[in-house]
């Protein structure tokens, strides 16, 4: 059944080839684009073959300047037949481009990603070809916002689409004018989930190309070898595009001020998206970082993965603007449970909380309790989650080497790092460790052990002696056993 269709598909695709071929090349078989048109009518899955056929005429067409209508003011409208001609090759584009937008919800997935690249291609060409005589750079931002229409459709998830557009939000073009043109699409006061995840994963792909600061502007400026930006509608004969990176992050702002005013922590996933464009894309990029404080806050109270996500946000809040979180290392050591490793971020948590612990000024006792949650989770861990916690701990060890574990005393239950009793405890987990039937687990184990102990023999020993007791001249101390088998000649 599947080759039949295949077959099928390509009888339809060869077919569909001659008559654009003979359209293009004829205009005595202009009915042949009525019949193309047509054809999206009758079909109901799969509009690939369709699709593909349209893009080929009408980029062809923008190319050679036939969809250009030669309009003068202060004269009568032309009705030569060349007119009509151009005319109804015009609504015969309008209707085209209309089916792709609908395409894109409609039929099979691989059809409605043809249906989105094929709208953007014909955007580009459209850009580089206008339907007007226009002088300096151009970009069809209509065209661009009916895309952004149908993909924030709030009834369909838009996540495969979306993705599939991040080939042409790297352009600096689409970015700058599909972040003005997003502005415009924010004024929902209480939009469904589904429409704010889709808004959310829309302006995630347009941050996905960084947009500099002022610093690094001013340091690319002094760059001679720097590159030209990347450009969609990018065309010879019309004027070279400014990319302006203070108007990109005004409504990089705008927008997540808009989406600020929505309800997006009621939905776990759209709480997780919005938390990491916040913390990727966004951070940087805010006039008013510290605005995002309560938002943060309030996830890192959340528990799970919400709260790790988080965790990166209050880092760079503390960091960079100087924020005061109280009990933040009580929260980061509460994240350390079992339950960590069924989340797909706990190689996050495990590098954000390397970052944390960083200091040498923290409490000891407050590092001690780190160092033995890490090492008591190692023990129920994967060999990979083993390895990376072991890791983690080694660096705890070398920062921290006045660290004495020797019994056992710590709660494991206890939720605060100060108050687990775990200075005067005991790292037996490494030794059980080093006996791991994974032998990267029993490798990084046993150099955790051997880290502290090779430090200390470097730092405090230059010499070893052999002897308990220094020896004094040739005879042998009293008491040596040796004295009952031998006899010293001198």
């Amino acid at each position: 059944m599947a080759a039949f269709e295949q077959n099928l598909s390509k009888m339809i695709s060869v077919q569909l080839r001659n008559k654009a071929n003979e359209f293009l090349n004829c205009r005595k078989n202009a009915n042949n684009l009525a019949d193309i048109l047509q054809m999206f009518e009758a079909e109901t899955d799969n509009y690939t073959p369709l699709l593909l056929t349209i893009e080929v005429i009408f980029t062809e067409l923008l190319k050679r300047g036939d969809l250009i209508q030669h309009i003068e003011p202060l004269k009568l409208i032309d009705n030569s037949p060349e007119a009509e001609y151009c005319k109804w090759l015009n609504e015969c584009y309008e209707t085209a481009i209309s089916y792709a937008l609908k395409c894109i919800k409609l039929g099979r997935t691989n059809s409605r990603l043809q249906a989105l690249v094929t709208a953007s291609k014909l955007m580009q060409a459209e850009g580089k070809y206008p339907l007007e005589n226009v002088f300096g750079f151009y970009f069809p931002s209509v065209r661009l916002k009916n895309i952004f229409i149908v993909l924030l459709d709030s009834e369909i998830s838009m996540s495969a689409p979306i993705a599939r557009f991040q080939e042409f939000t790297e352009y600096r073009d689409v970015q700058q004018y599909g972040l003005k043109i997003l502005t415009t699409l924010s004024y929902k006061k209480s939009p469904s989930q589904i429409y704010m995840q889709n808004y959310l994963e829309l302006l995630d792909k347009l941050l996905i190309t960084e947009i500099p600061t002022e610093i690094k502007i001013k340091a690319k400026e002094r760059n001679i070898d720097d590159k030209e930006e990347k450009v969609l509608c990018n065309s010879d004969k019309k004027g070279r595009f400014q990319f302006g990176a203070a108007s990109c992050r005004r409504n990089a702002n705008r927008c997540w001020g808009f989406a600020c005013q929505w309800a997006l922590c009621e939905e776990p996933r759209t709480h997780r998206r919005a938390l990491m464009l916040l913390v990727e894309r966004l951070m940087p990029l805010l006039s008013k970082p510290h605005l995002a404080t309560d938002m943060l806050c309030d996830s890192l109270d959340a528990g799970g993965p919400i709260s790790m996500l988080a965790l990166q946000g209050v880092l760079e809040l503390v960091r960079q603007h100087n924020i005061e979180y109280p009990e933040l290392y009580d929260r980061l050591y509460a994240m350390f449970e079992p339950e960590m490793f069924a989340t797909r971020y706990k190689k996050r948590l495990i590098h954000l909380a390397d970052v944390f612990l960083s200091s040498t000024h923290l409490p000891e006792s407050m590092v001690a309790a780190f160092a033995k949650r890490i090492s008591r989770l190692s023990l129920v861990a994967s060999p990979d989650d083993a390895g990376a916690l072991l890791q983690l701990l080694a660096n705890l060890l070398l920062r921290h080497p006045a660290l004495k574990l020797s019994n056992d005393p710590y709660v494991m239950e206890e939720t605060s790092a100060c108050r687990s009793r775990a200075l005067g405890s005991s790292l037996w987990e490494l030794r059980a460790l080093s006996r791991h039937w994974h032998a990267g687990v029993t490798d990084a184990a046993r150099r955790v052990l051997a880290a502290p102990f090779d430090s200390e023999l470097k730092k405090r020993f230059k010499t070893i002696e052999l002897n308990f007791i220094r020896p004094d001249g040739m005879s042998l101390p009293s008491g040596e056993r040796l004295l009952q088998y031998w006899d010293l000649m001198a």
